[in-house]
């Protein structure tokens, strides 16, 4: 099993922003460094976080082993295994359900996987599964607590959707210590595609905010050194933020939030650093990415077919009379883009980090077409996100030379 975490309380509650970004440049990843100059061995937690997790129909047919008579994820996951588990935590969007019975698997438009696709996650390194999002109710009141169930039993932290009112109440907002920095997550979606939530559990909703001000206040008290915020929202395919992820962002911002990350979109969109003075009259720095596209799914149109590995550090400030309590370091990303591969004896998904397959010569040999659309894919991503990059590119603290 794996696990990088540590829970300190109970409690558990999660996603996005723009404007005013500090963001620099590399090959096909970013880097900032929030103030510079701060000692090295301050206090500090690194996070990696992924977008979207989904299990359409061709996906579970390309992962069941007929000789074996199981379901196998774990190769999709694994050219970035090392990615995923190098963090201190490491966050997945969970956008399917985990019903149990191979009756119950399905792709669009009601979502249900087997429990292996959740394994392979945990096998490759990540700790934190967000589920409130539009599918977490597919199959209905048994699916949403099967999920809850298995991904508790397999160590995953978890957060957004909730067994019962009592069980709200004890994690209400999941709190996680690491290398002596207290975190406080919480996850909100934007609906549950018109499914009722089932009567007696919670699947936390966006709604009118009423909700997130009062977790976020109830956060806010018991003093963790960060607040993230986890949304599903905004519409699909827009590879701009929208009114709406615009108006919840500000509003995480507005109540306390350092970080605001999103999901939904199913592509990319922009992130980067704004300071921001909440209603409480702080002044400082928030971190903010609006949508960090698809991490796995059978979706092959044009921008939809990937997505990024979004990194960053959370490191305490040593000048504790400083507004700036957190300091944001070393932000940057990794793209990655899901192959499909095609053989004669069915297809298999990989999800490829795109920098260490840029001259083809990755462990997997792509064929003309598929290294075509990858290429495609990537500078789609790099030109999509560089007028950020160059609208704040003064501010940026370029990474130190490798010895």
């Amino acid at each position: 099993m794996h696990s990088k975490t540590k829970r300190t309380q109970p409690g558990r509650v999660a996603f996005a922003a723009f404007s005013g970004f500090i963001l620099l440049t590399f090959p096909c990843c970013f880097l900032m460094n929030g103030l510079t100059g701060a000692p090295e061995d301050a206090a500090s937690v690194r996070l990696t976080v992924v977008g979207d997790v989904m299990c359409h129909a061709p996906q579970l047919s390309a992962a069941y082993n007929a000789k074996k008579k199981v379901y196998e994820f774990d190769s999709v996951f694994a050219p970035v295994k090392d990615l995923l588990s190098a963090a201190d935590l490491t966050i997945a969007n969970l956008e399917t359900t985990l019903p149990g019975s191979r009756k119950q698997y399905s792709g669009y438009p009601q979502f249900g996987a087997p429990d292996s696709l959740a394994s392979a996650l945990n096998n490759s390194g990540v700790d934190i599964l967000t589920l409130a999002n539009n599918h977490s109710v597919d199959k209905l009141k048994a699916g949403m607590l099967r999920t809850i169930k298995v991904v508790d039993q397999m160590g995953f932290e978890h957060l957004g959707t909730y067994a019962s009112l009592d069980d709200h109440k004890k994690r209400r907002a999941l709190f996680i210590e690491r290398n002596g920095i207290r975190l406080a997550f919480l996850n909100y979606t934007y609906g549950t595609n018109g499914i009722r939530v089932p009567k007696g559990t919670v699947v936390n909703l966006i709604g009118k905010g009423a909700g997130i001000a009062a977790d976020l206040k109830y956060v806010r008290e018991r003093k963790p050194d960060g607040i993230v915020v986890l949304y599903h929202f905004g519409g699909e395919y827009l590879r701009a933020p929208d009114a709406y992820q615009k108006k919840w962002v500000d509003f995480a911002l507005d109540h306390g939030a350092d970080v605001v990350l999103g999901g939904h979109p199913h592509v990319l969109q922009p992130f980067g650093v704004r300071k921001v003075t909440d209603r409480y009259g702080e002044t400082r720095e928030r971190l903010i990415a609006f949508s960090l596209g698809n991490f796995v799914s059978n979706q092959q149109r044009r921008y939809t077919d990937g997505g990024k590995i979004f990194h960053f550090t959370i490191q305490r400030n040593p000048d504790s009379e400083s507004a700036q309590r957190l300091l944001f370091r070393d932000i940057r990303y990794d793209p990655v883009w899901v192959y499909v591969e095609r053989k004669k004896t069915g297809r298999s998904y990989h999800v490829l980090p795109v920098n260490a397959y840029l001259q083809n010569k990755g462990p997997i040999k792509l064929p003309k077409n598929a290294y075509e659309r990858m290429m495609r894919f990537y500078k789609d991503t790099t030109a999509h996100l560089a007028p950020s990059v160059k609208a704040v590119a003064p501010y940026a603290t370029p990474r130190p030379a490798a010895d």
